[in-house]
């Protein structure tokens, strides 16, 4: 009762100090003739169209308009102004570092509303509306006066009224060469007869036929020799759209008069790849350099002293050859595959034409007795490649500690990017981790591992498959393991190695294939009290001696990598092991049986005189952000997770279980703290709660404060279920009951960024504990029994 007494004392100290910093003296630096800008709103009236049906594309929100406007409030913090309270503080006649440090990097000064910004606004929300088919669209302001606290709130109005509607859609092409091109596609057009006028749509039009050309060869085209006309005379909201293709200005004569010609052709004559760019140089030291030159397949490789990278690894990775038209999609496939190397650090296309005096004409027919042409000219590419830091250390560190025990983590990494001069991937980590028991007559626990691994940037087939060949960023992925698990109730090794193959599709997802994929656990001590405090017989197996042998695939998948970003992530993974084995060893073995109760016995079978795991498994993890401001931004995960173990086993093997807490997890809880089920958690034993099924969900409210210094509001829901054979009742996973075990906490989180790694300290506090008797699941009070302590290294999620 004390305890909780000094929290709550300690929170309302806090909430008196955050108050008062907040509501001291707000106007202390607003003119006594200027009014502080306290907030905005934006009111959208749209009108119903009886006529059609309007599409969530065409209808506007405030949402749509809340962008232009140019002038915003000043920014709180969980609702209050917090930036301007500390401003307020300071004195702005000093200008010593500690007073510019509260006033430049920690508050903020007062908005002061200001009419000509108002104005901007609405003139832009005009201009956007047009933009979007709306063009007879009225936007108006008023402006509330709070005269006794000298703020105001401006209220922008929209009302967009009805849209104009393309009811026709025409082309004119300059270009006779280019017509026939342009019109078998549109069938492909982005534009629809019935269509709202929206510029967004006609400027991708734009950019799908100059992508389109460009892929045909018609390098120096752009889109903006695409142009459109509207007519809308006569029309009620309605217009005539007309797309005009322009010629190229081959040149002006003396009395300024430009000459047209149709836009030519390109021909790849000459590629030139260099393999030590360095951009820091001027253009007249890197020419005097002495440079040596490789040609390999009609390719020109430049380089220094002695070629950094195989010839036949880089000129693998262009998908441009000599004398082929031009390809826009190529040259994307190129950077993207060079890119994949991970030998530069960045790639520079430089694409020239020259030899133009040598052009030819190429014609075409274009009606009956008459023909159209163009000139084929040559094109020079070059590409500059960045030479990437070869090899590097990295460290991840994770801490933990509840009022039981303390947990830490530490991995140490080494990668060189290019072993062997083929652009191979090697890398080795080494983890270790560590766990004290704050009760001195528990055994700590210790785990030590290392990883080997070797990503190969093409495919090791034993066959030659040409179609195989053509996949993207295509890498065959090897890796070796080691663990050594030393627990309070068991010891145990971990010896793997997978073998696979991955790759990448055009809109960024990945695939990764490994068929091979296995683990021999060997468990050479355990506690035989702790073995025989197991109730289910079936789950004393997971403790035991066995093979992992099967295969596993995964699909990857985020819009963007940036955590500042916007981004969507996937990641789909199943795995299923055992099942080969099992038609070997029953058609060429003998099973074995053991007792698995009073009246049952297991029959299994062995390989190499262990016993083999047969599962199958499947997960899948969404996860998304979203900005909400420049400053805010809302994350959410929710992870599904799932094997049943069939044939040869009863359970998944311990190493396939799923559990939950810890720093990436349910953060009010230690890891393998929470679960399975309902069941009944004892502080006596060590945590290794389990289970074969996972469901969970994460919210976070990330904010900045100060500099690269961040914080966030988080909530974790989720649990783990055990449905093996002979599991208890309250473990199993049941429709009908299911979400009274769901556990909850919620906690604060602080980050900072150092640029090139992110530092996190999570607090998590239990609002919902499953795992005591049912009177006591919910928490009453702030009590740091029911917390627990996370620093990690990067976001959750």
């Amino acid at each position: 009762m004390r305890r909780f007494t000094l929290y709550g004392l300690f929170f309302a100290l806090l909430g008196v100090l955050l108050t008062g910093m907040v509501s001291c003296n707000t106007m202390r630096y607003v003119p006594q003739d200027r009014y502080l800008l306290h907030r905005n709103v934006v009111e959208v009236e749209n009108e119903t169209d009886l006529k059609r049906q309007t599409t969530r594309r065409e209808r506007i929100s405030p949402g749509d308009l809340m962008p232009y406007v140019q002038q915003r409030p000043n920014n709180r913090l969980l609702g209050m102004g917090i930036y301007l309270g500390m401003y307020n503080l300071t004195d702005t006649a000093k200008h010593n570092g500690w007073q510019r440090f509260w006033r430049e990097k920690v508050g903020e000064a007062p908005v002061l509303y200001d009419p000509q910004l108002a104005e901007q606004s609405k003139e832009m929300m005009k201009v956007y509306l047009t933009s979007r088919g709306y063009l007879d669209a009225t936007v108006r302001d008023t402006v509330e006066y709070h005269r006794r606290k000298r703020k105001v709130t401006v209220r922008y109005q929209a009302k967009v009224g009805r849209p104009f509607i393309v009811s026709d859609i025409r082309y004119r092409i300059d270009d006779q060469f280019l017509a026939p091109i342009i019109l078998e596609d549109t069938a492909a057009s982005l534009l629809r007869r019935g269509m709202v006028y929206d510029r967004e749509v006609f400027d991708a039009e734009r950019e799908r036929i100059s992508n389109r050309l460009q892929n045909m060869g018609f390098w120096s085209f752009n889109k903006g020799y695409i142009t459109y006309m509207v007519d809308t005379a006569n029309m009620d909201h309605a217009m005539h759209l007309t797309l005009h293709v322009r010629r190229r200005v081959a040149s002006v004569t003396a009395d300024g008069t430009p000459v047209l010609e149709n836009h030519p052709i390109y021909r790849i004559s000459q590629i030139t790849a260099n393999t030590e760019y360095d951009p820091t140089l001027s253009p007249e030291t890197l020419e005097q350099m002495p440079w040596d030159t490789l040609t390999y397949n009609g390719i020109d490789l430049l380089y220094l002293d002695k070629l950094r990278i195989k010839e036949h690894i880089m000129v693998g990775a262009l998908r441009l050859s000599p004398n082929e038209l031009y390809d826009k999609s190529s040259v994307q496939r190129t950077y993207n595959n060079i890119r994949n190397l991970q030998y530069s650090s960045n790639i520079l296309f430089n694409e020239l034409p020259y030899d133009t005096l040598n052009a030819i004409e190429v014609t075409r027919a274009s009606a009956p007795g008459k023909t159209v042409s163009t000139r084929e000219r040559n094109l020079s590419c070059l590409i500059q490649c960045i030479p990437n830091v070869r090899q590097n250390f990295n460290v991840d560190a994770e801490i933990s500690t509840t009022a039981d025990y303390y947990s830490m983590a530490l991995t140490l990494g080494y990668q060189n990017k290019n072993l062997f001069r083929g652009a191979e991937n090697f890398t080795v980590n080494f983890r270790g981790a560590y766990e004290l028991m704050k009760n001195r007559g528990k055994r700590n626990s210790y785990e030590f591992g290392v990883t080997v691994g070797l990503d190969i940037p093409r495919f090791l087939l034993p066959i030659r498959a040409d179609k195989l060949a053509k996949f993207p960023q295509q890498k065959t992925n090897i890796s070796i393991s080691y663990d050594i698990q030393r627990r309070p109730d068991y010891n145990r090794t971990i010896a793997g190695g997978t073998f696979g193959y991955s790759w990448s599709l055009r809109n960024g997802a990945r695939f990764q294939i490994n068929p091979a994929d296995i683990n021999v656990v060997d468990v050479p001590w355990i506690n035989p009290d702790f073995k025989n405090s197991i109730e289910n017989p079936y789950l004393k197996n997971s403790y035991e001696s066995q093979l992992i042998a099967g295969m596993s695939a995964g699909y990857y998948y985020q819009t963007n990598p940036n955590p500042k970003a916007n981004n969507l992530s996937i990641r789909l993974t199943a795995d299923a092991n055992g099942n080969l084995l099992r038609a070997l060893t029953s058609w060429l073995g003998k099973p074995s049986t053991i007792d698995a109760g009073e009246t049952d016995q297991e029959t299994y079978y062995k390989v190499f005189g262990i016993r083999y795991a047969q599962y199958a498994r499947m997960s899948l993890d969404l996860s998304q952000r979203i900005n909400l401001t420049s400053t805010t931004q809302l994350a959410w995960r929710f992870f599904i997770g799932g094997g049943i173990a069939y044939g040869n086993s009863k359970t998944l093997p311990f190493e396939r279980l799923y559990f939950a807490g810890g720093s990436n997890s349910m953060r009010g809880w230690q890891v393998r703290t929470l679960g399975p089920g309902s069941t009944l958690y004892q502080r006596e034993t060590y945590p290794n709660q389990l289970g074969d099924f996972r469901l969970e969900a994460n919210l976070e409210y990330r904010f900045a404060v100060v500099g690269d210094f961040s914080m966030a509001l988080f909530l974790d829901a989720g649990n783990i279920w055990m449905n093996a054979k002979g599991a208890a009742d309250e473990a199993r996973f049941k429709f009908n009951s299911f979400y009274k075990q769901i556990a909850f906490n919620t906690g604060l989180g602080f980050r900072y960024d150092f640029g090139f790694v992110l530092l996190r300290l999570d607090w998590g506090l239990k609002l919902h504990d499953p795992n005591v008797p049912a009177a006591e699941r919910w928490t009453h009070g702030l009590k740091f029994r029911e917390t627990a302590l996370h620093f990690a290294i990067g976001l959750p999620f």
